[in-house]
């Protein structure tokens, strides 16, 4: 009995009203959850503690031995971000951590004094959802099933007669701890004092917005973080859940922030689609590859962030679930399972290697550091070849862009015994661009003498087009020194034919990596409008798009009489990035039947063949 009136002597003297119980006891126990058939994954376990600990030091080591109080205390997260895939269990795992959270603050004599504030005062857990049916049908749900259900929250809650909770949406606990399920679309967040905000499916969230007070990922996301460090800046919580809709999402964007070093490993599986079938059946298998990621620093103290495919989080999931997703939409699937999502999913151009692929050769005109605007050395025009230019004026807020392309030749397409209509390649010579300042507007003066100077170096320049804004004094300019002139207003039209010549491999153009980064960031929009979302650019994009049409609709055909003929082996050969062979050595055909009849004959006399 001495032993007992000890424990109570130590509760007197402490924090706690009740001990708390690990994780493992709280789920399984029939005193708490009771809900034995619940198994979390390691993975699961890992990010729920993650997400869990609210404890100082101190009071950890009143509990715990001094190594379990350590492993528990380097749990102390501020920022949780859990990029998983669809199936992984994020609602499992969320509803898991709010009840653990409520419970590990009720075995607080006083949880609003533990942390600093008055006595009695409130503190609220928040989960957002997209919008009130996911709020009210998915996590609040699943939080009520296990809180009515448990023996331990009985008599904790404002309840009605049926044992749920008074309020909908809304858990009022003893000691005024909070549970609210919310969404996006309400206005009264703001209010509360907020320990915890769990932001669900961030990712489904919009990144734009058409009004000012739209609901984006990351007004929310900055709404609740304010809200959480101004009342809990030690303890307080902001934890996000998604799947990646597309690369640099929200949820992506704050991984990318927070995760500073990583090791990333490779993994594949190969999967039948029947797995009656015998191995290697012609179309039953598919691969798929992925990355995983190993995280070794972040960029502040306090965070934790995982990126995994479903497979590897939920217990009860393998990887040939997903066989047949994979074999319908592989790229789709990529991003929702394995969490590898494309580009965009409204971005008008999907495949980065198309772009890189295409914009890889040398500008004729530098942009960066002392030698800005100046041609490099061997950038010259060549004979009998027409020029064309299309020029996006900006001064104050975006770039103002000039681009320089031309045909290079036409080529047709053979595939089996079909031919092609003759197709042109297009090279991208030059693009120069300027950058306004806060203080300097860009100088059109400037951008007028860069397009002579194209002339004066000896350019046939057929044709030079500008959008509406501002361009009036500058055309009658060059139109009076005898450069054509026109307007160009660059739309989808413009863009689907450079898509169709960069997808075919027939365009050329300059290593400007802000060039790749304004065109993987165009999205097409359901108004047919292709545009960069509201934080980005688009100005070396039409500059490129405006000369790369002019090219290609301005050009006669023939100026161009070296027509050459690619099959379908050419294309699949530039589709698997083959090395190229040393071109000083000299190799014989792989076919004799392929040799000239006077070499095959020569061959044959002196024995060779």
């Amino acid at each position: 009995m001495a032993g007992f009136d000890d424990f109570l002597a130590i509760l007197d003297d402490s924090e706690f009203e009740e001990i708390p119980v690990d994780i493992d006891s709280f789920i399984k126990d029939e005193r708490y959850l009771n809900r034995p058939e619940f198994s979390l994954s390691p993975i699961q376990r890992e990010a729920v503690l993650n997400s869990t600990q609210i404890y100082r030091k101190e009071t950890l080591e009143s509990f715990m031995t001094p190594e379990e109080a350590q492993r528990r205390w380097n749990q102390t997260n501020r920022e949780v971000i859990l990029m998983l895939g669809k199936g992984s269990g994020k609602d499992f795992m969320s509803g898991i951590s709010c009840c653990y959270i409520i419970y590990l603050l009720l075995c607080l004599k006083d949880p609003a004094k533990y942390y600093g504030k008055p006595s009695g005062d409130s503190i609220d857990i928040l989960n957002i959802a997209i919008n009130a049916a996911q709020a009210s049908n998915v996590f609040f749900a699943n939080v009520s099933r296990l809180i009515t259900k448990s023996n331990w929250f009985q008599g904790k809650y404002d309840a009605s007669p049926m044992g749920q909770p008074a309020r909908q949406n809304v858990f009022n606990f003893i000691k005024n701890v909070n549970l609210y399920s919310g969404h996006s679309e309400r206005e009264a967040w703001e209010g509360l004092n907020c320990f915890m905000a769990v932001l669900d499916e961030i990712s489904g969230f919009a990144l734009e917005s058409v009004s000012i007070q739209g609901k984006t990922a990351d007004a929310i996301y900055k709404m609740h973080r304010a809200s959480v460090d101004s009342r809990f800046p030690e303890f307080g919580k902001v934890v996000m859940l998604s799947f990646p809709r597309f690369k640099g999402d929200f949820i992506s964007q704050r991984y990318d922030h927070h995760v500073v070093a990583k090791q990333v490993v490779k993994r594949s599986a190969t999967l039948k689609l029947n797995p009656d079938l015998p191995d290697g059946f012609q179309g039953n298998e598919i691969t798929i590859e992925w990355d995983e990621d190993h995280i070794e620093g972040y960029k502040f103290k306090g965070t934790y962030a995982l990126k995994r495919p479903t497979w590897d989080v939920n217990p009860g999931r393998r990887i040939e679930d997903f066989a047949i997703s994979f074999a319908d939409d592989y790229v789709d699937s990529l991003g929702r399972f394995a969490c590898m999502p494309p580009e965009a999913v409204d971005a008008f151009f999907k495949d980065r290697n198309k772009i890189e692929e295409a914009f890889k050769e040398p500008n004729g005109v530098v942009n960066e550091g002392d030698s800005r605007g100046e041609f490099h050395w061997d950038f010259s025009p060549k004979e009998n070849v027409q020029y064309f230019v299309h020029v996006d004026l900006a001064q104050k807020h975006d770039r103002c862009a000039v681009a320089l392309a031309h045909v290079d030749g036409w080529v047709t397409r053979k595939f089996g015994e079909k031919i092609t209509e003759p197709a042109p390649m297009v090279i991208v010579d030059a693009l120069r661009f300027w950058e306004p300042s806060k203080n300097n507007e860009v100088d059109f003066t400037e951008v007028q003498e860069y397009i002579v100077s194209l002339q004066r170096k000896g350019f046939n320049l057929r044709l030079v087009t500008f959008d509406q804004w501002r361009s009036e004094d500058m055309r009658k300019y060059l139109s009076s020194i005898g450069i054509r002139t026109d307007l160009l207003s660059i739309k989808k039209e413009q863009y689907v034919d450079m898509a169709v010549i960069m997808n075919e491999s027939r365009l050329k153009g300059p290593d400007e990596p802000k060039l790749r980064e304004e065109l993987l960031q165009l999205r097409l929009f359901p108004n047919g409008k292709i545009d960069h979302m509201r934080q980005g650019y688009k100005d070396l994009s039409d500059a490129t798009c405006g000369a790369i049409f002019n090219a290609l609709t301005r050009t006669p055909r023939d100026l161009n009489p070296v027509i050459e003929v690619k099959t379908a082996r050419d294309y699949r050969k530039a589709e698997r990035n083959v090395v190229p062979e040393n071109r000083n050595v000299i190799k014989a055909p792989k076919k004799t039947s392929d040799m000239p009849p006077e070499i095959r004959a020569h061959l044959q006399s002196i024995g060779i063949i």
